[in-house]
């Protein structure tokens, strides 16, 4: 194995390991955002909000919201996602400290990686749906009467912390963005030494041949 080869390797078991691990990192992430609740609501509407469930009630009634539950339907792919990068990041982990071949886990990140960056427009409409949606739940119902002003109530939106920082374009986009760039120079890193080491058995086999034949 050449001086070249030999830096790609440790380079590459490097990169895998860091690769890895924040892919497990990122998949925690996506999963609790999808998962906690992002808003809670107070007042004549009590109840809180995340991207897959929600629960409102009105006066004590539960309250059903259809763009919600939409919502939450298309979380789901989100959720899945989230699971998805946990499982290819301890898989790979895994395979790396098991002295196992771990280029089947690079292609696992690779596709991980390929799948967040095709997910992050779907998740960045549902979580400003989500905001503008629950804007709407500010509501103020007291009305001013000719004898006087009826206090019927109202209601008041509230963001839950950390969730609602997490959810920033600001924060999810660079950890998304990050997590491809890792994937992807981990990638090319193991297809390259994938390559050299193929070229070295094929001249092995040339040379074998050459002298066999000789």
């Amino acid at each position: 194995m050449s001086r070249e080869e030999l830096i790609l390797v440790k380079r590459l078991r490097k990169l895998v390991t860091l690769t890895s691990t924040y892919s497990i990192f990122l998949g925690i992430y996506v999963i609790y955002l999808v998962a906690t609740p992002a808003y809670y609501v107070d007042g004549v509407i009590k109840g809180y909000v995340a991207l897959t469930y929600h629960k409102l009630l009105f006066y004590d009634t539960p309250v059903r919201y259809d763009t919600f539950f939409c919502l939450s339907f298309l979380s789901l792919s989100i959720l899945i996602l989230g699971t998805y990068l946990v499982l290819a990041g301890a898989l790979t982990h895994y395979l790396f400290f098991s002295g196992r071949d771990f280029s089947t886990g690079v292609k696992w990140l690779f596709g991980g990686a390929l799948s967040s960056l095709a997910s992050l427009g779907l998740a960045l409409a549902l979580i400003s749906k989500l905001t503008t949606t629950t804007a709407l739940l500010n509501l103020n119902l007291n009305q001013v009467t000719s004898a006087g002003i009826l206090y019927l109530g109202a209601s008041s939106v509230f963001p839950t912390y950390p969730t609602w920082y997490l959810l920033s374009p600001l924060v999810l986009i660079p950890a998304i963005l990050t997590y491809v760039i890792l994937a992807t120079v981990t990638y090319l890193h193991e297809a390259l030494v994938e390559e050299l080491r193929l070229a070295r058995q094929s001249l092995f086999r040339e040379i074998k041949y050459r002298i066999v034949g000789s």
